[in-house]
């Protein structure tokens, strides 16, 4: 069954990863700092922000060191507020290089893992992601998943096609 659950996972996870790349890669460049309304997520906020929650989850749950530089958390971490000016920003080139290895390494460790491990109960402050660890990629894909959907919004915001449906 764990195996079952570590295969899921990481398709979910996979699946939501090609989404998001998929609804940005064809955001004009000059445009993804672009909020539909002020105050809100733009596209290069939102490739940030999942780099670094990878990275979060690796570093909460593996203790490996952070690969991202230290300005990433006040930039993309939970509770940071974007801006709409791409200089504040590091370039997208940089974003999308680090989110490759974020995401292997936390596939990576979850690959690591037994089918004892996966079926870990995780502690209670982290029970809204999931029972136990295996639960952890779902809840993973999920918020990705709820940011690739403002990528969609952003795009209708510009009049750029939907890329499903």
């Amino acid at each position: 069954m764990s195996n079952q659950l570590l295969e899921a996972g990481l398709a979910a996870m996979g699946f939501s990863r090609r989404n998001t790349l998929t609804f940005f890669e064809d955001i004009p460049k000059d445009k993804i700092c672009h909020q539909p309304f002020p105050g809100a997520n733009h596209a290069l906020w939102v490739l940030g922000h999942l780099a670094a929650t990878d990275d979060f989850f690796l570093r909460t749950f593996s203790g490996k060191s952070t690969m991202l530089p230290e300005k990433w958390g006040p930039l993309f971490g939970m509770g940071s507020i974007p801006t709409p000016h791409v200089r504040d920003y590091p370039a997208v080139e940089e974003i999308l290089s680090l989110m490759r290895p974020m995401r292997e390494g936390l596939i990576g460790w979850f690959q690591s893992l037994t089918p004892d491990q996966l079926l870990k109960p995780l502690p209670p402050d982290w029970q809204k992601f999931g029972a136990h660890t295996a639960q952890l990629m779902f809840g993973i894909a999920w918020h990705e998943g709820m940011h690739a959907g403002q990528l969609t919004v952003i795009r209708k915001s510009l009049g750029l096609k939907p890329k499903v449906g």
